[in-house]
């Protein structure tokens, strides 16, 4: 379940190489400029990569929505924090 940061940037890089094509192919067909398409397309995917990253592993450290499979059964992380919410409501 768990994960390293650089699983995060490998998959950033994927994803960031997809919207670079795009990218160069939007810039230029709207300006007919190679030189500024490689510019810009390569310029917004270097920032893109970096807030992807960040966004990557803030996600990382929340539990909500991460499960584990004990004994056929779903566990979710979370579980044991609702239920110590619970115990304190019930006080």
């Amino acid at each position: 379940m768990a994960s390293i940061p650089l699983r995060s940037f490998v998959k950033g890089m994927c994803w960031e190489f997809i919207g670079l094509i795009l990218t160069f192919i939007a810039v230029y067909l709207v300006y007919g400029n190679l030189s500024l398409s490689i510019q810009f397309s390569v310029g917004l995917t270097i920032i893109k990569i970096g807030f992807y990253f960040a966004h990557e592993r803030v996600w990382k450290k929340i539990r909500w929505g991460k499960y584990h499979i004990v004994k056929g059964k779903m566990i979710f992380e979370d579980a044991d924090r609702n239920k110590e919410k619970v115990k304190r409501k019930n006080i």
